[in-house]
């Protein structure tokens, strides 16, 4: 694992510096135009850190493209926790996935309504009168104290099982997910395992270019995260964990980013934080501009949360700590994007190259060649059904990164101010 991990790193170096030497009259331009240090701090921004860091996620993911067997017969009773509010829309079908699930062990759905206004509680009660069966039960517990957490610690304070896992009540699996995430989690030993989540609809060009973000984006860092025992967020809408490493770290805290303070926790207990390709979800995801960006907003400050609650140098293990500290300089890349590229665009249209131009476009073959190399590997799993479209293709590479980047300088604003966050 350590092999693999410093090839990787020494070969993002090298990377590195073969791109600051090439780049060199490209600094010295720039630097005659603009603000020697604004020129020098964009370019690192926005050509020479993003092209080490991308170099070394795909150098390892090269290395790691074993999907591993999943066991069939496993057959460990589990707990699936599923906290909503105002959710009536999807519950139903939720449980329903569940329920249907190929799991040779039993699997007890715990559904924590927390406080919901609409039918939630009756759709649940629907599913306890219809899809029980054999092996298969379901329950509702109420949970009045508004707060994600607070309805996940309500729940866990129920879980009778060794382990359990978490799904969104937006969230679909797909039918061997449950196997393919216990298998993984079993024959491990880690704490926490992160199940590889996708789009499940996708009617408008909003949703269709997350088609892109979940399938390569997300799905890219998680499988390199956890290639080395650190993924750095097992997600609420779709991970498994042991239990008594859950209670022992004290559950969840109430925050944006309840998953990943949990996770950072986790980790910091010397655990390992794994990924499984192979255990599949599909959740709904923001259709308008607005509910995007609020969404960024929350996983950006969510991101502050762990930092806050596990500093980098206090995790054990050098791959958590590693990648913790990695996060630090998203925030740069961010600012970098925001203040330089985006003003580099403008600047290019009006005839003035500086930032963005003919070296700038040199970067696009690497991003491609790590994109597709995501996308080969996705399509390689049997269970996974590609949604693909260009359109939405299109507006992944074009328009996403803005609306990223925008909406998560917000949310590191929010999460540096400690501005109060609003559970829906």
């Amino acid at each position: 694992m350590k092999r693999r991990f410093f090839l990787s790193i020494t070969g993002a170096l090298a990377w590195m510096l073969f791109s600051t030497i090439w780049s060199a009259s490209w600094i010295r331009d720039a630097s005659g135009a603009l603000p020697p240090i604004y020129a020098l701090g964009v370019i690192a921004g926005i050509a020479l850190l993003p092209g080490y860091l991308m170099s070394a996620m795909f150098l390892s993911n090269l290395m790691h493209t074993h999907f591993g067997m999943v066991d069939p017969a496993v057959r460990e009773p589990v707990t699936v926790l599923i906290c909503a509010r105002n959710e009536a829309g999807h519950i139903y079908r939720t449980i329903q996935s569940i329920t249907s699930q190929r799991y040779a062990g039993t699997i007890d759905v715990l559904c924590v309504d927390n406080g919901s206004r609409d039918t939630t509680r009756e759709e649940i009660a629907q599913a306890i009168v219809h899809l029980q069966r054999p092996g298969r039960t379901v329950r509702l517990l109420r949970c009045p104290i508004p707060g994600k957490a607070y309805a996940l610690n309500a729940g866990l304070a129920r879980i009778q099982t060794r382990y359990f896992v978490t799904v969104d009540a937006d969230t679909r699996l797909q039918e061997t997910a449950i196997c393919a995430i216990m298998h993984r989690l079993l024959s491990s030993g880690a704490a926490c395992v992160a199940g590889n989540l996708l789009v499940a609809r996708a009617d408008n060009w909003v949703q269709k270019m997350q088609i892109y973000d979940y399938l390569i984006s997300i799905a890219a860092i998680k499988r390199y995260q956890g290639s080395y025992g650190a993924t750095l967020v097992a997600q609420g809408a779709f991970s498994a964990y042991r239990t008594q490493a859950v209670r022992e770290t004290g559950g969840w805290t109430q925050g944006a980013g309840e998953d990943i303070v949990l996770t950072y926790r986790l980790l910091a207990r010397g655990d390992a934080s794994l990924y499984a390709p192979q255990a599949i979800g599909y959740t709904e995801v923001p259709a308008t501009l607005g509910d995007l960006s609020r969404q960024r907003i929350r996983w950006a400050r969510g991101m502050f949360e762990g930092l806050r609650a596990v500093k980098p140098w206090q995790q054990p293990g050098v791959f958590g700590g590693y990648f913790e500290a990695l996060n630090l300089s998203i925030v740069y890349l961010d600012l970098a994007y925001t203040g330089g590229f985006l003003v580099g665009v403008v600047l290019a249209l009006m005839g003035m190259p500086w930032l963005v131009g003919l070296m700038t476009l040199l970067t696009l073959p690497l991003v491609g060649m790590g994109m597709y190399s995501v996308y080969r590997f996705q399509t390689r799993i049997p269970t996974l059904r590609v949604r693909n479209s260009a359109w939405g293709l299109v507006c992944f590479l074009v328009v996403f990164q803005p609306v990223q980047s925008l909406c998560s300088l917000r949310g590191y604003a929010q999460a540096l101010t400690r501005r109060r966050l609003a559970w829906k």
